[in-house]
């Protein structure tokens, strides 16, 4: 039974201790895969994740809130999936986020503007039928 060389000498066609092999590089684990960018490369996830439509879907909340929340929510969880993989669920999230986003501004956009004209209506109503008297 062997346990290897006396202390001090190195077997023949073996790095010294403490040093890496020379096919790979010094310290640490080495390049992610799929790149050095952290995410995987090529048609499934692409190089960075999608827009996730944050800060638009947060302002739509003075629009109008019902369609806001689930923008907001869809929004939260895009870089959540981004990172576990689930690349495809994190694109439908974006435009999940996207689409109610843009519900939100155009509900609230129309509402507005109804509310606008009604309030324009009825003050016109009022001012058109008060009587007038001189006295």
């Amino acid at each position: 039974m062997s346990y290897g060389p006396p202390p001090g000498q190195q077997p023949p066609n073996q790095p010294p201790p403490n040093q890496p092999p020379p096919n790979q590089p010094p310290g640490g684990y080495g390049p992610p895969p799929g790149g050095s960018g952290g995410y995987p490369g090529g048609a499934a996830g692409g190089t960075e994740p999608p827009n996730d439509f944050l800060v638009p879907a947060i302002l739509s909340m003075f629009c109008c809130f019902p369609f806001a929340i689930p923008a907001i929510l869809s929004a939260a969880k895009v870089n959540a999936q981004w990172n576990l993989g689930d690349y495809a669920g994190a694109q439908e999230r974006a435009a999940k986020a996207k689409r109610f986003t843009l519900i939100a501004v155009i509900v609230g956009v129309v509402w507005y503007i109804v509310w606008t004209i009604g309030y324009f209506g009825i003050i016109a109503s009022i001012m058109s039928n008060t009587p007038t008297t001189t006295y």
